[in-house]
């Protein structure tokens, strides 16, 4: 089985060319035995780019394509390009589009190459796009358990087994059945230390720690029953629920079969997970809780993450956090503890840590503070104006400020 100290995690990422930004190094953070990475950016600065094309070229690893022959031959294409094409935009835009096409970037080295293709059994590797479909289908009768086994082996990991975790947990609890009936205690209580630690997750996620996953043999049904009796299928979910769900459900099924191959299911297999804003559909509070709740069950699976969420930033440890758009690197320490306010102004780049609607009313205090106007009362009246009218859109930092100047206004009107 495949330790940490083997595994070839992602150190760094050298972009070539991702459109608008070219030619720079994603260094990761050396924490041991790997570290996170959490991509910001603005819209349009690659973030989505870059994910894409490293799952293109781990992709060509599983199916044993050397990155080197990858890059050489795009290398040798394009020089064949620009003999016929000249520097043109022609040229330009056809590079780019074989950008996506050859996954040129260089993210991951030669020395992984056999490394993925002749250890597919015992490593974990996903991708999941920013829109995930987390439709479970329905089930009507029992599968083979190899026919799993050879999907996790065949698909490719942005086509997600979530839509067949349904039935993945329908075959165990048949399995199971079967399992007690010939006295097998060690299948069993595997199958059931699996179904356990659904339950627990589940009940974290949904802030219930009485929550139950109930089967319905009759009909081939599960059910996520809740402390105030509702009973929940996996089709009647918020999309926020099933979006992070779609995540849970697919690694839970790559996991438990990696760990039926290699027989031991104390196991945590090595490998990297792709996740395009991992906070989609998710409430604050969710956002702040699905990394740390990932990096817990998966501690030896590298997350690459992209993100426009604070909370996704300061919520785990052993990250390093890159901004695409200014090119700036963070490590977890700077970031895990600090106000989401801080982190909006100082890394996602905004002003201030107000709305617009605040930063108006700012502008408004501050043009009568430095207005030629010398007299008190003038300016006072004129602040209380500004109170007035918005002071249901203040907050009580700013209320309390602007009462101050009234009051010292007015101070100075008496004087």
């Amino acid at each position: 089985m495949i330790t940490p100290d083997e595994f070839p995690y992602i150190k760094s990422l050298y972009v070539n060319d991702c459109y608008t930004y070219k030619d720079f190094n994603i260094e990761l953070y050396d924490y041991k035995p790997f570290s996170h990475l959490i991509l910001t950016g603005k819209n349009g600065s690659g973030k989505s780019t870059i994910l894409k094309a490293v799952d293109n070229h781990i992709s060509s690893l599983k199916i044993g394509i050397d990155p080197k022959v990858q890059v050489d031959s795009y290398q040798n294409l394009i020089g064949q390009m620009t003999s016929l094409y000249g520097e043109s935009e022609q040229l330009e835009s056809l590079k780019k589009d074989l950008f996506l096409l050859w996954s040129t970037l260089p993210f991951y080295t030669s020395e992984s190459y056999g490394f993925w293709s002749n250890t597919k059994k015992e490593k974990l590797y996903s991708f999941f796009k920013a829109k995930r479909d987390s439709k479970v289908n329905p089930v009507n009768t029992v599968t083979k358990e190899i026919d799993f086994a050879n999907q996790l082996q065949e698909s490719h990991p942005t086509q997600t087994l979530a839509s067949q975790f349904k039935q993945y947990l329908v075959n165990k609890k048949v399995y199971q059945a079967f399992d007690q009936i010939n006295k097998d205690q060690v299948r069993f209580a595997e199958t059931e230390y699996f179904f356990d630690l659904l339950t627990t997750s589940f009940q974290e996620i949904f802030e219930d720690e009485n929550l139950e996953i109930v089967f319905r043999q009759e009909d081939f049904e599960f059910f996520i029953k809740l402390s105030d009796g509702r009973k929940l299928t996996f089709d009647v979910l918020s999309e926020g629920f099933s979006a992070l769900l779609s995540i849970l459900m697919d690694l839970f099924t790559r996991v438990d079969l990696i760990r039926k191959q290699v027989a031991d299911f104390a196991y945590n297999p090595c490998g990297i997970v792709l996740i395009d804003e991992p906070e989609t559909h998710l409430h604050l509070q969710m956002q702040e809780q699905v990394l740390p709740l990932l990096t817990s069950l998966f501690p030896n699976i590298q997350f690459i993450v992209a993100t426009h969420s604070p909370a996704v930033v300061a919520s785990i440890k052993q990250a390093t956090i890159f901004d695409l758009s200014t090119k700036e690197r963070r490590i977890s320490e700077d970031t895990v503890g600090r106000s989401y306010s801080d982190l909006m102004t100082t890394h996602f780049g905004l002003n201030n840590e107000y709305s617009a609607t605040a930063d108006d009313i700012i502008k408004q205090v501050n043009d009568v503070l430095n207005s030629s106007d010398k007299n008190p009362a003038a300016k006072k009246q004129a602040l209380q104006s500004i109170y007035d009218t918005n002071s249901a859109y203040l907050s009580p930092t700013l209320k309390v400020e602007l009462e101050m100047l009234i009051v010292q206004h007015d101070v100075q009107q008496e004087l």
